[in-house]
Order: C-alpha cells, then structure tokens, then sequence
C-alpha cells in the first residue's frame, strides 16, 4: 500500500482547522459547565441535555408528557403567535419525539434574554484565537528558517529536504565534490522580527475577553497589580453582568418550573459551577502562561 503524505497546503489546512477545533472544544467546555442543575435528572430530564441545547440552540423546554413524564427538550415555535409575536404553541423535539404544546402547558428555558446560542460568539472567539496561534507558530518556525534559498531547477529536491529537517529541528550539512555554492545558490535574509510576546499577550487579552463574556474573571494577575481601583470594580461589574445575562433567565425558569408542576415547592434549582469551572479554566491559563513567562515582565 502507497504510504499517504500530505502537501504543504494539505498540512496547513489541517493545522488551520485542528487549531480552531481544539479552541472551540475548550471554550465549549468551560461555558457548558458554567451552570448546576437541581432537580432535573432526579425527575425525569437531563441537565446535560438542557445545556447542550442552550449552547447550541438558544432555549430549550421543560414539558410534562402524559406517558414519559417530565423531559427537557429542544423546542421550536409555531407560526401561531400573539400580538407580541410570541409563540402561543410550540413544538417539544427529542430522538423519535415531536409533539405540540400550547405555550401554557410548558415552560420555555432561556439561554438568554435574545435567545442567542452560545457557540455563535464562542466559535467566533475560537477563529479568532487559532488564527493568533497559526501565526504565532508560522512566526517561531520563521525564526529558525529566516531566509530563502534560491537555486536551480535540479537543487529544489534538496532544498525542499533541507527546509524539511530544519523544521524538524535537525542539523542539515549538504555537500559533494567539486560543488561552488555561490554558483548554485543564492540565499535571501528575510530578516522575520520576532512577534511572539506580543502575540502571546494579545491572545491572552482576547481569552480573557471571551471569559468576561461568559461571566467568568480570569485578568491576569500582574496585569490586576497595575490597574487602579476603579477599573479592577467596573471589570468585575461587566464580569457580573454578563454572568447575570445567562444565570437570570434560568432562575425564572426554575421559578415557573416550580409554580406550575410542583406546587411551588423549590424541586429546580440552578446555581453557579465556578468551582468547576476554574478548573477549566486554569488548565487553558496555564498553558497560556507557560508560553508567555517573561511576557509581562
């Protein structure tokens, strides 16, 4: 069998989609576990589920069918509406289920107050973070190969094996008898300036920009030392509204929840998983902050 090697095109592509992947599934997975649910999985639903569908669709319902019980679903509206444009039935959307309800009979879960998917803003963040990232590596790799090497038609093999092992970070001595480099070669200085503690510094702004959009403080800690007061308060001030923009609306629904199939009595809860959450996010800042040590300086 034909051993398969990737282009040069082919293996930047990869890198390039790889890169976002990886950012996209850490980001996911931090502002998936942003929330712990009371109450649902003990009673017939699914909390995983529940916040699977506010990451990827916007809200989600809580119903109660008379033959499975109470279930957490994916929830779409009918073309029935009120003179608010808002939904007077919807439809409940599970594997092999899809049912109608009238909006009175069921309670509809917000992600938040736009009904807005959470992995819009954080794809866009993960694109925007492995597009720092590809150029912080094109930029390292152009330090160790600063030029360009220009030759005849017969020398582009080895030049290609040559710049080949010197990305691999192996030593390249070429030679033959009777060979005047200076007739076959001509090298060019690229003279590529070194961009990646700036880079470094930018992509951690940007993380710390996306955390504060999901209501989660992770300012780096020298950079916390030289802000003045005021600007540490309205940080966390932003920090705790965005938090709000997302915990809110599932309080109502825990609340509505409670009122209407369990007699008031508080079975849903809803609270803040930071505990779990940091973790998260400290594996992700320590990664950055091995690559940036000295940065901040």
């Amino acid at each position: 069998m034909k051993r398969f090697t990737p282009t040069d095109d082919e293996m930047s592509m990869f890198l390039n989609n790889s890169t976002v992947f990886e950012y996209f599934t850490k980001l996911s997975l931090i502002s998936r576990s942003l929330f712990k649910w009371e109450g649902i999985d003990e009673n017939g639903g699914n909390a995983r589920f529940l916040e699977k569908t506010l990451f990827n669709k916007g809200k989600a319902v809580f119903i109660k069918d008379n033959t499975l019980g109470y279930k957490t679903l994916e929830v779409n509206e009918t073309d029935l509406k009120n003179i608010y444009y808002e939904p007077t039935e919807v439809r409940a959307i599970g594997n092999n289920y899809n049912k109608t309800y009238k909006i009175d009979d069921v309670i509809i879960i917000h992600n938040n107050n736009l009904d807005m998917a959470t992995r819009y803003f954080v794809f866009n963040y993960a694109l925007r973070l492995s597009e720092i990232q590809r150029t912080m590596d094109v930029n390292l790799n152009a330090q160790k190969t600063p030029y360009v090497i220009e030759g005849d038609t017969k020398s582009i093999l080895t030049l290609k094996n040559a710049y080949a092992k010197i990305s691999g970070n192996t030593p390249v001595l070429f030679g033959r008898k009777n060979f005047n480099i200076q007739d076959k070669l001509n090298v060019l200085n690229t003279d590529a300036p070194y961009l990646l503690d700036k880079l470094t510094i930018y992509k951690h702004d940007l993380l710390n920009e996306c955390l504060t959009m999901l209501g989660i403080n992770n300012a780096n800690t020298d950079k916390k030392e030289r802000l003045i007061t005021d600007e540490v308060e309205s940080n966390n001030d932003l920090i705790q509204f965005y938090l709000n923009a997302f915990l809110e609306p599932r309080k109502k629904a825990c609340k509505e929840i409670n009122e209407k199939f369990f007699n008031g009595n508080e079975v849903i809860k809803v609270s803040v998983n930071m505990e779990e959450v940091q973790k998260l996010v400290n594996e992700i800042d320590t990664q950055e902050d091995d690559e940036s040590e000295g940065v901040y300086e």
